[in-house]
């Protein structure tokens, strides 16, 4: 018999890299991070929340790599997702994608005997809403977390950071 957890772990860098593949359709190399990432004003952040609207798990995107991550998602051109990142400036339908992508992502914390999560209903980030502190400070806790850069083929490189309670 498995014990239940009260918490969910961290998923594996297989599932991350997995997941993300098969949702842009696209080969991904994922390789850790020397140092955590420290999100700043042009990062993005996905709260993950259980069922008793407990926080689970923080994401963090740098801002480059959410619009890699949107732009392979709505399959847009290369170009454009350069663009944008040279504006500092997402498009609605990037930040959408980019929303979707963390979306499902919330599958990889569904594992047996932890509890049920799924993504908060916003996205913090530039050009939304600001995170709140107790968001940005668990994103920067160090112990259950994992930083890693993920290249997806044909868009560039992207910096994801999960940290889990």
């Amino acid at each position: 018999m498995s014990p239940i957890l009260n918490q969910s772990p961290l998923p594996t860098r297989h599932a991350v890299r997995s997941l993300i593949e098969d949702l842009v359709g696209r080969d991904v190399d994922l390789r850790d991070l020397d140092r955590p990432i420290q999100g700043d004003a042009k990062s993005f952040y996905g709260v993950f929340i259980t069922d008793q609207d407990m926080v689970a798990s923080v994401a963090v995107l740098d801002f480059e790599g959410a619009a890699r991550l949107g732009g392979a998602l709505g399959m847009m051109p290369r170009s454009a997702v350069d663009e944008a990142i040279e504006d500092l400036m997402l498009p609605d339908l990037i930040r959408d994608n980019t929303y979707e992508v963390l979306n499902v992502m919330a599958a990889i914390f569904n594992v047996e005997n932890a509890p049920h999560v799924r993504l908060y209903d916003s996205l913090y980030g530039p050009g939304g809403r600001v995170p709140p502190a107790d968001v940005v400070g668990l994103s920067q806790v160090l112990g259950s977390r994992m930083d890693v850069a993920l290249k997806v083929a044909g868009y560039g490189d992207a910096q994801l950071a999960i940290v889990t309670r």
